[in-house]
This record gives C-alpha cells, sequence and structure tokens, in this order.
C-alpha cells in the first residue's frame, strides 16, 4: 500500500469519527470502499441521511496560469453522478482539520470548518 492510500484511508477514519461522535447518528460505509459516496450519516431522531465523499488536502505544487498560487489548497468538485445525489466534500487536513463543502440549488458554494482531533 502506497502513501496516498494510507493517507486516505487516514482521511476517511478520521471523517468517520467525526461524524459518529455527533448525537443520534450513524455512519455507513460502502462494501469494497468503491462508488460515488465514501459515507452515508443518517440521524437517527429525523431520518435524514447525507453522502459525503472524503478527500485529503492537498496543495499545489506550483502556480498556475488560472490565479491559482503555489501552495494554494486543491479544490475538488462533485462528479455529474455526485451532483445528482447532493454529495458533500469532506476534506480532511493532515492535523485533523475537517472542511465540509457542498453546492446548493443556487450553486452557491457552502463552508463548514472543524477541528476534530
Amino acid at each position: 500500500m502506497n502513501i496516498k492510500h494510507r493517507k486516505g484511508i487516514n482521511s476517511q477514519l478520521i471523517a468517520q469519527a467525526y461524524f459518529s461522535s455527533k448525537p443520534n447518528t450513524l455512519v455507513f460505509t460502502p462494501v469494497g470502499g468503491v462508488g460515488p459516496v465514501d459515507i452515508v450519516v443518517l440521524n437517527t431522531k429525523t431520518k435524514e441521511y447525507c453522502n459525503y465523499d472524503v478527500k485529503t488536502v492537498s496543495y499545489r505544487k506550483s502556480a498556475t496560469k488560472y490565479a491559482h498560487k503555489k501552495n494554494d489548497r486543491i479544490n475538488r468538485s462533485p462528479s455529474k453522478i455526485q451532483q445528482t445525489m447532493n454529495v458533500k466534500i469532506v476534506y480532511v487536513y493532515e492535523d485533523g482539520k475537517i472542511l465540509i463543502k457542498w453546492i446548493t440549488k443556487t450553486l452557491k458554494t457552502e463552508l463548514k470548518s472543524t477541528k476534530v482531533l
């Protein structure tokens, strides 16, 4: 297993720990780890669920011609199938901080940041 796989697994475990620490939640992961969703969180009180795709934060090594600077966080966009499923992107930083990003119906980006550990 290479370092990228280890970082990805670590990020998923941090995200699972974050969501499972919330009251009235159950956390589910796909068998085999393949699919458009990494985590499904069910609120047992409201019966609402959210789909999440977990990403380990990575930074640009150099500037780009598109106004991105060196060391900017690389943003990930949901795929078309993820957009139809209202999948939220969970960024996990090396220090355990979590940033949740999603696109609303008006295509406005929403952010929520939390420190897990």
